[in-house]
């Protein structure tokens, strides 16, 4: 163990410091998944904003203290919308398909 109050002072910082990244770590890996299962569970787009916009900040917010580095942030940003617009655009299809089903029907011609 070191003797000196600088380096004393420098283990109980790294500590504390540890400590709190790692819980920020943590709740950004949970932000993402929450937008995951958000998106499993077909949740509707009020939700499911809200839950991205609060993944991405904080993420941004990590990537700015030196917590995760930029180029991750922006892997797992990226990630985040790529599967929300997969979704959307899953869903977009699915309602276009209702939507067609509906038009394909025949009329019945009066005689």
């Amino acid at each position: 163990m070191q003797r000196h109050k600088s380096a004393l002072k420098r283990v109980r910082t790294s500590k504390k410091r540890y400590k709190k990244n790692r819980a920020t770590k943590s709740t950004v890996k949970a932000a993402v998944k929450n937008v995951s299962q958000l998106i499993d569970k077909k949740a509707p787009a009020a939700d499911l904003q809200k839950s991205i916009s609060k993944s991405v900040s904080l993420i941004d917010k990590a990537a700015i203290k030196g917590i995760i580095k930029k180029n991750a942030a922006r892997r797992k940003k990226s990630l985040i919308m790529r599967k929300v617009n997969e979704y959307i655009s899953a869903q977009s299809a699915d309602t276009k398909d209702t939507a067609d089903t509906k038009d394909t029907k025949p009329n019945k011609e009066k005689s």
